[in-house]
Order: C-alpha cells, then sequence, then structure tokens
C-alpha cells in the first residue's frame, strides 16, 4: 500500500478521474463533490473517499485548501486497508474533532515543507484507520421505509417540518421515529432538515445571483442573521464570504 500526501489549492471546478483512491481532507474551504449520481459538501470536520477509476465533478470555494492522500491499494490488500477505503459506506464521513485536528496539523506541516510528506504518510495512514465510515442507511422495514422518504423530502419546502407530523406520517410514536431515523441517518430529524437546507443554499450561492436574504428564504429562514449564523457554523464562513470566494475563483 502506497500513500502520498499533498496539500493542494484547487483553481475552479473540474471534472476528472483517478487510476488510485483519492481521500480529501478540508483545511479550509469547502468543496461540492458529486459523482455516480450522489453529491456530498466536504467542508470542517469531513473527509471523502473518491473510489479508483470514478470520474467526479468538483467546485471548490476561492479558498479551498485540501490536504490530499493518493493510495495505491493492491489486490490483495483490501482486508487490510482502513475501512474507510473499502467502499463500505458514502463518500463524504464524518471525522471525530481530535482526529480530524491531527490531519489539519499534518496539513500543516506539509504546507510548510513538502519534505515531510513521506514521513508524514504512515501517522495519516493511521488516522484513516481511525474513520468509521457513516453507515449506509439499509431499510430493514415499512417504517425504514417512510422514513427514508421523509428524509428525502425534508430541506424542500418553505415551511419548518414538525417531528410530531412526520412521525404520524411514518406511522410512529414520536420517540420510537425520531430513535429510527437517528439510526438511519446518524442526524436528528431537526439536524439533518438544516443540513438539507444549508446543502441547497451552497447550491444557489454558487450557482444564481439570488441575494442572500432570497436564499435565506428560500431555505426557510426570515431572519437573515439566523441564516448566516447557522451556514457560518457549518461552513467555517459566512454566506457573503463564501459567494465572494467562489465567485473570485470562477472569474
Amino acid at each position: 500500500m502506497n500513500i502520498n500526501l499533498e496539500v493542494r489549492r484547487y483553481h475552479g471546478r473540474g471534472c476528472h478521474y483517478h487510476d488510485h483512491v483519492q481521500v480529501l481532507v478540508p483545511l479550509q474551504g469547502v468543496m461540492k463533490v458529486a459523482m455516480e449520481g450522489a453529491s456530498g459538501i466536504v467542508t470542517g470536520r469531513t473527509v471523502a473517499v473518491i473510489p479508483k477509476g470514478y470520474s467526479h465533478d468538483f467546485v471548490p470555494s476561492g479558498d479551498c485548501n485540501l490536504l490530499v492522500a493518493d493510495v495505491e491499494l493492491r489486490e490483495d490488500e483490501g482486508q487490510d486497508a482502513p475501512a474507510l477505503l473499502r467502499g463500505d459506506g458514502p463518500f463524504v464521513s464524518h471525522v471525530q474533532p481530535w482526529l480530524w485536528r491531527i490531519f489539519r496539523q499534518i496539513g500543516a506541516k506539509i504546507d510548510a515543507d513538502g519534505r515531510c510528506a513521506h514521513d508524514a504518510a504512515m501517522l495519516a495512514l493511521s488516522g484513516l484507520h481511525l474513520i468509521r465510515p457513516t453507515p449506509v442507511p439499509k431499510p430493514q422495514s415499512k417504517a425504514s421505509s417512510r422514513i427514508e422518504c421523509i428524509a428525502a423530502n425534508l430541506g424542500t419546502r418553505n415551511d419548518k417540518a414538525v417531528v410530531g407530523a412526520m412521525a404520524r406520517e411514518a406511522g410512529l410514536s414520536q420517540s420510537h421515529f425520531h430513535a429510527l431515523f437517528k439510526a438511519a441517518t446518524g442526524r436528528s430529524p431537526r439536524q439533518y432538515e438544516i443540513d438539507q437546507r444549508l446543502d441547497a443554499a451552497v447550491e444557489r450561492l454558487i450557482f444564481t445571483r439570488d441575494s442572500i436574504s432570497e436564499i435565506a428564504y428560500a431555505a426557510g429562514y426570515e431572519n437573515v442573521s439566523a441564516f448566516s449564523r447557522l451556514f457560518k457554523g457549518r461552513f467555517g464562513m459566512s454566506p457573503g464570504a463564501f459567494r465572494v470566494a467562489s465567485s473570485a475563483e470562477r472569474s
């Protein structure tokens, strides 16, 4: 197993594929990645894994700065590889805060002196072994299937979802619905809805000229300040700063 580490700054959107597995660890900024009909936002405390030979589109923010691990796996190394690299979960997974800080420190060292990359490779590989891929939800019952349908529609309307109404739609008690929803998605219904709305806001910030207030309203927030606070908490910068950085990079 060979691993090559680099810190890369991306300039504008693109589409390509690799003949190796690639792991993206965000050090700064945000990148939207789309692959095989799925898309995800790579930002703080997440990693993305691009399997070998998979074509993928990406749109970085203007300040996007990533620690990139290119990993070459032999066929006989599959079982010894980190679970993250085996395709056991979605291509974007969450990382524990303490472990993400270690990756950031590795990135800072390599950015300051690229000669450190070889020595840091084994430490980075050990860190990859510690990441547990976000589980892919698999319907196990009619209730689970109904929860998946409800989750797919969360964040697509201006009105906020109410757990009680969603539980009734699924034919479950509120407590049972909440527990099954979190088991299926890894998040509470409220946090899942917020994440869906913020991901949609990223799309509009990148691809439209809609005002911040229009985007906030479309995301279900009449209070722009509340929207901006949630956006900054998720992506590390305000909606305005994100748009400026993305626009500057694409111009």
